[in-house]
């Protein structure tokens, strides 16, 4: 080793080999610095390229490194705490379960015809949409609330403090925590709705269940009754209207029978036309046998004044019943007979338009009913005997998953950010 003696009294150089080392003393102190290479009569000095110890050691200046106080921050304390959590804190949660679907008669006669087209199954899944809307909304929360006090399902003492609800706050902020404690979806291709229903005791979760259920066939009997009211509604006014009509007409028709005294104008005016074709047929014979009695000379005869007699009997026979059939405008069968035919008529016409319209609303009414929903649950809600949530292993460690991804993240943004400042 060879000391190369400079003309500044606080560096010297020192060499072994072919490395070379500076040395500074500016205040007594020796530093050492690292070795410079000698190579073709120059030195090159090593110190302007650090080593990356040294740069870390510089900036933390001897300090733990960022990363791992990160990960300690960021990764390892949040998932020892929610491992703690999920596994001495975090109370059961029982699950009822219950599925059902939404149906109607005429579903069900296209499913036995040939052809089910896909315009039935996207209307089910219409009505079925309607079913998990109304588990979801608060209209559900107003219902079963007059029957079940819910609220105290969810703000029991037992309840662990991130779990339990505040019972004094609104019905928005509980409708969102109604929305993770009550799920219903629906299975596309069957359109069968599925219940889950979770609470911290498992008679509770049963009882809600139950109670949601019952509400939500109750929904899809209104429906029924609103959608066959709308249906039939129209048509139910038309017959009313015609039915009046039609009283109407049998009342007119009433009246002018007790008015005239005749049942049946027709007939009347038959039976006295047949009369008077009768009287007509014996006046006829009378003449006949007084013309012979007075071509015979014997007019002054008994017999001829009898048969005279009778004639004029018969023409006044006559007369009276052409006068019931064509005579005065207000007391002829005619005039009478002709009010009764416009009566009759107008009673036909009611007729034929009340039982058009009857007949109407039957075909509608029948619609109605092949269209109308019901609700039919093939599995009602059971008592659980098991909790399933929450999950007290796999729920931390996906916890811990997602951190670790997060601060990976941030360590990656962190060394980005420090390479465009060097």
């Amino acid at each position: 080793m060879q000391i190369r003696r400079t003309a500044s009294p606080a560096e010297d150089k020192v060499v072994q080999g072919g490395w070379t080392a500076r040395v500074f003393s500016p205040i007594g102190k020796r530093r050492a610095f690292p070795l410079a290479r000698q190579a073709g009569g120059e030195i090159v000095d090593l110190a302007q390229s650090p080593s990356k110890e040294d740069e870390v050691a510089t900036k933390t200046g001897g300090q733990p490194p960022i990363k791992l106080i990160s990960f300690i921050t960021v990764v390892l304390l949040p998932f020892l705490a929610s491992l703690y959590y999920f596994i001495f804190v975090a109370t059961d949660q029982y699950t009822a379960e219950a599925r059902f679907a939404v149906r109607s008669l005429a579903d069900q006669s296209q499913m036995e015809g040939s052809d089910s087209s896909v315009i039935s199954l996207d209307a089910a899944t219409q009505d079925a949409h309607i079913v998990t809307s109304f588990i979801q909304s608060a209209e559900l929360l107003n219902r079963i609330g007059k029957t079940i006090d819910y609220r105290s399902m969810f703000a029991g003492r037992n309840v662990d403090f991130l779990s339990r609800f505040d019972r004094d706050e609104p019905v928005e902020s509980f409708l969102k925590y109604w929305k993770k404690q009550v799920n219903a979806y629906i299975d596309g291709p069957s359109g069968i709705i599925t219940l889950r229903v979770r609470t911290f005791d498992p008679e509770n979760s049963k009882k809600l269940a139950a109670a949601i259920v019952a509400e939500s066939e109750q929904l899809i009997n209104e429906l029924n009754q609103r959608a066959q009211q709308d249906m039939v509604a129209s048509i139910r006014r038309e017959v009313e209207r015609t039915g009046e009509g039609y009283a109407d007409a049998l009342a007119a028709l009433n009246r002018f029978q007790v008015g005239s005294g005749l049942l049946s104008p027709e007939m009347q005016a038959m039976e006295t036309g047949k009369l008077l074709a009768g009287l007509l047929a014996q006046k006829l014979e009378l003449e006949t046998r007084l013309f012979v009695l007075k071509q015979s000379s014997a007019e002054k005869s008994p017999a001829y004044e009898q048969l005279a007699r009778t004639k004029l009997s018969l023409d006044s026979q006559v007369e009276k019943l052409r006068s019931e059939l064509t005579g005065p405008e207000n007391a002829s069968v005619a005039t009478t007979l002709l009010t009764f035919s416009k009566l009759e008529t107008d009673r036909l016409v009611a007729e034929k338009l009340y039982e058009a319209a009857r007949s109407n609303y039957d075909a509608a009414l029948a619609a109605s009913l092949r269209k109308a929903l019901y609700l039919t649950v093939f599995v009602p809600p059971s008592m659980p005997e098991e909790s399933l949530y929450p999950k007290r292993f796999s729920t931390p460690f996906i916890i811990a998953l997602g951190l670790l991804v997060f601060w990976a993240t941030l360590m990656l943004l962190w060394a980005s950010v420090e390479d465009h400042k060097a």
